[in-house]
């Protein structure tokens, strides 16, 4: 970008215009299986994606014209079927690439969202279909994960996506952030419309933290404009908090940072002030929360949704996350993928100065251990350990593989806080 701020965008004004492509690589049209037609959407067909958007997540126009203008209509995939009078819309999505942190590294991905097929024409495969190229575009174009967050499961499962991490909606009374010695004096307010600052102090969480997205222009605006208008937002050198006004007797914290005890206190402390106006504050975070840690009675665990992860190049992937500093190891492994060739065969992971390297030439007699692509999924993010799924029964293989495995993937819970 030309300057020095991430624009966030505050909805519904039309001076902002169209949104900027977020992903500069433009597929052909492709031609699939029995006949379908898998490409970008046109112009004239926006109006019919919208109606799929809306009968399948209910999402009324104004909010799918936004969401299009923040991801830009380069974002939106669509599956033409043959008619007698021409082609149908049959099913339709969006994605977009960024960066997730696993391992203290950032590690290419393809986010997914919107995918909604036309009920006139649902259980003729043609989500699966659309799935599949759109996978395969993802890889294409340099992705070494799937991410999204799922309607259904089982769908998602059949195509090789396992759990990747989790996302916590937490709550409390007011009462139960009242704090001795912080003052939300210490806070400050900043511009809502400024990621820039932000996003340096949220920097060093995702290098600790497993599953953070790097956020998008379009991410950020949705995480600090939740409802079209911007958050108010405080912050300090430490972290930072953005609350939507009350409603209904509740506060809900739109984005947080809060990285050490100088950010959490006086943000606790803000929040207790609110106790004359709400019953209950409402954020997102993850199963180890800090504010749920040091919050007082009446905390809850209001909602643990988990996310998908699927591997699209499981060697890239291997090398772009990092893994544990202390620790001199290698790991092997097979995977038998019926959707990405690539992904199949051995895979003989080195580990050395918590970067990872993929052999080619190492000969090693340990029989490898054997995993499915949704199992792995949940190995690489830090969702289930190698033991676990070794228990479960969804890894195989030789405890002291079982163990090199465990060694190299152990690291802090995965999670992050965005919904798309």
């Amino acid at each position: 970008m030309s300057d020095d701020r991430i624009r966030i965008l505050a909805a519904r004004s039309p001076r902002h215009g169209p949104r900027r492509p977020l992903n500069e690589w433009r597929p052909v049209v492709t031609l699939i299986a029995h006949h379908h037609e898998y490409g970008p959407a046109q112009p004239e067909e926006l109006s019919t994606v919208a109606r799929l958007a809306r009968l399948g997540f209910g999402l009324s126009r104004d909010l799918f014209d936004r969401y299009a203008s923040l991801f830009g209509m380069d974002s939106i995939r669509v599956l033409r079927v043959p008619r007698s009078t021409g082609t149908a819309l049959a099913a339709c999505a969006a994605f977009w690439t960024m960066n997730q942190w696993f391992g203290g590294r950032p590690v290419p991905v393809q986010a997914i969202a919107m995918v909604a097929v036309d009920p006139a024409l649902r259980g003729a495969g043609h989500g699966s279909a659309l799935m599949q190229s759109l996978l395969i575009e993802g890889r294409q174009a340099g992705a070494a994960l799937a991410v999204l967050c799922p309607a259904t499961r089982p769908f998602y499962h059949r195509l090789g996506f396992g759990r990747g991490g989790v996302t916590c909606r937490w709550s409390a009374p007011p009462s139960a952030f009242a704090q001795s010695g912080a003052a939300a004096s210490d806070l400050r307010p900043a511009d809502p419309l400024d990621a820039v600052p932000l996003a340096m102090l949220r920097h060093p969480l995702l290098k600790e933290q497993n599953g953070l997205p790097e956020r998008t222009e379009a991410l950020w605006t949705l995480a600090l404009c939740p409802e079209g208008e911007p958050s108010e937002l405080y912050r300090n050198q430490d972290g930072y908090i953005a609350v939507t006004p009350p409603q209904d007797r509740r506060l809900d914290v739109a984005d947080l940072c809060l990285p050490s005890a100088r950010s959490l206190k006086p943000a606790m402390t803000m929040l207790a002030g609110f106790r004359a106006q709400v019953d209950r504050v409402t954020w997102r975070g993850g199963p180890d929360d800090p504010l749920a840690l040091l919050a007082g009675d009446g905390v809850a665990l209001e909602c643990r949704e988990e996310w998908l992860v699927r591997p699209l190049d499981i060697d890239k992937a291997l090398e772009a996350r990092g893994y544990p500093a202390d620790i001199r190891e290698y790991a092997i492994f097979e995977i038998n993928d019926g959707l990405i060739f690539g992904n199949c065969g051995r895979h003989h992971l080195e580990v050395v100065s918590s970067a990872g390297n993929i052999s080619k030439t190492a000969q090693v007699l340990d029989p490898p251990a054997r995993i499915g692509t949704a199992a792995f999924a949940s190995l690489f993010t830090g969702h289930a350990s190698a033991r676990a799924l070794w228990r479960t029964g969804l890894l195989h293989g030789e405890e002291k593989m079982i163990d090199r495995l465990h060694r190299v993937f152990c690291g802090a819970p995965s999670w992050m806080p965005d919904r798309f």
